[in-house]
């Protein structure tokens, strides 16, 4: 991660922090929760393979001003080598040359129903920004995603509120 960009002392860091596959990060509205979901897969971006994708409830919620994608700008852009790409909704980090190393995806799953279309994925780190707002079915089909061949030992990232 760069230098400058780094965890605020405290729920913030001990989410960033810990070792465990599932780590779910909760508190009250600005408490730095997407922030922190925003920052994590940038410990992972000169990993050739490694691949983020983080969910939301709906593609507004994502893409809305003030939302997600707009949060995401204010963190990568002035990161070497990122680049958005936001017809795709997708940040990818790149080598000296231009060859992608790493990707960092925004989606959403909004019913059940979408679930199949992540059949085949593998989806190194999973983030859910807001997990109240998916279905138990959602999330744990989600789990059988969470995979990688990257050398990264896949892991899940989530946040809700109280």
């Amino acid at each position: 991660m760069p230098r400058s960009l780094k965890p605020q002392e405290g729920p913030q860091s001990r989410f960033m922090e810990t070792p465990a596959q599932i780590c779910v990060y909760g508190g009250a509205a600005g408490g730095g929760k997407s922030f922190g979901l925003l920052l994590s897969p940038l410990r992972h971006k000169n990993v050739r393979g490694f691949g983020c994708t983080i969910f939301r409830r709906n593609y507004n919620q994502i893409f809305a001003q003030g939302g997600l994608w707009d949060e995401s700008q204010k963190i990568y852009q002035g990161i070497r080598g990122a680049s958005p790409q936001m017809s795709l909704g997708r940040w990818k980090f790149c080598d000296k040359n231009g060859r992608i190393i790493s990707t960092v995806k925004f989606a959403h799953i909004e019913r059940d129903e979408d679930l199949a279309k992540w059949q085949g994925s593998q989806i190194c780190e999973i983030g859910f920004d807001e997990l109240t707002h998916f279905s138990e079915k959602a999330f744990f089909y989600m789990l059988s995603r969470n995979r990688s061949s990257c050398g990264v030992t896949p892991f899940v990232r989530a946040t809700c509120n109280p």
